[in-house]
């Protein structure tokens, strides 16, 4: 119940601020409406564990999936109007905190990353660093129905610590967006100018085209890419090494993407990776039991009782 009621404070915080900032946030009826519909229909839910999960129905094994994995689902709308409240706390000073990024960025590598990283741009690297970008929907979606997948029991211990660890991660990257609120450098109209076009062929456009239709202006730091691809490698470390190790393979390459890309600052990356491993804690912490135990073989998630 730990997830389940974490997001609904989330929901719950968000329904407030729009409130309480309504003259700060554009579209705050159709918010607040969505977070009250969201609201009561986990209200409705029905419980975890309750009897009509052991049932022999059409189509069980797909509604447990939702039960236990729409707080997934939901991240992708909570990011999304990320762009309509990022500058609900400071109406006369938007994005204040880009600033302090660059100057971050500049202390610790001696200029900005995206100027260090210029000259090394060229067709193969920018569809390589692309490409990584791109993993990040293979890392998340696909660790999570990984665990889900590959326990013993639905849901298995490696699936309700990588589901908490991946959602906690997102929210704490949500819950400071309007705090900190920052752009990344690909919005800089005026460094973009000198720096030199990608080029590419697959990846590029691909990615360029998710951004067209889905990119939030000011959901920059940290980084929630970084912090949920983390999450879900380290989420998955402990009952499956073996996928972790690939996971955790793109999420070093998305790591070194996101800035490569210029879609992220330096130091994104590095309070992204701080927000995955707080994810990771919280989610183990939350998920503990002192029944489970990973299986010697390193396979399925088990459950055996300890003495």
């Amino acid at each position: 119940m730990f997830l389940d009621r974490m997001v609904m404070a989330y929901t719950a915080w968000i329904a407030l601020l729009v409130v309480l900032l309504r003259e700060s946030v554009s579209k705050w009826p159709t918010i607040l409406a969505f977070h009250l519909f969201v609201l009561a229909v986990m209200i409705a839910l029905p419980r975890r564990g309750a009897p009509w999960e052991t049932r022999k129905r059409r189509f069980r094994g797909g509604l447990r999936f939702f039960r236990y994995s729409y707080p997934l689902l939901l991240m992708v709308f909570f990011f999304e109007e990320v762009h309509q409240t990022v500058n609900a706390l400071w109406p006369n000073a938007p994005y204040w905190f880009e600033n302090q990024l660059y100057a971050a960025d500049r202390f610790l590598f001696g200029d900005l990353p995206s100027i260090l990283l210029n000259p090394s741009t060229g067709l193969l690297q920018d569809e390589l660093m692309h490409a990584f970008y791109f993993s990040y929907y293979f890392i998340v979606i696909g660790g999570v129905v990984l665990a889900w997948l590959g326990s013993g029991s639905h849901p298995g211990p490696a699936f309700q610590i990588t589901i908490t660890s991946v959602v906690t991660a997102f929210l704490l990257c949500f819950v400071g967006y309007p705090f900190l609120p920052a752009r990344g450098p690909w919005e800089n109209g005026a460094l973009m100018t000198t720096l030199t076009p990608f080029d590419g062929r697959v990846f590029v456009p691909i990615v360029e085209a998710i951004l067209d239709r889905g990119a939030v202006s000011g959901g920059c730091f940290p980084s929630s890419h970084v912090a949920a691809s983390w999450a879900v490698v380290l989420g998955l470390a402990r009952f499956h090494p073996g996928w972790a190790t690939v996971c955790g393979f793109f999420a070093s390459g998305l790591s070194l993407a996101c800035v490569y890309t210029r879609y992220h600052h330096g130091v994104d990356v590095l309070a992204g990776l701080l927000a995955g491993i707080a994810g990771t804690a919280i989610g183990s912490w939350a998920s503990r039991s002192p029944s489970v135990e990973r299986p010697a073989d390193g396979g399925g998630d088990s459950e055996v009782v300890l003495s």
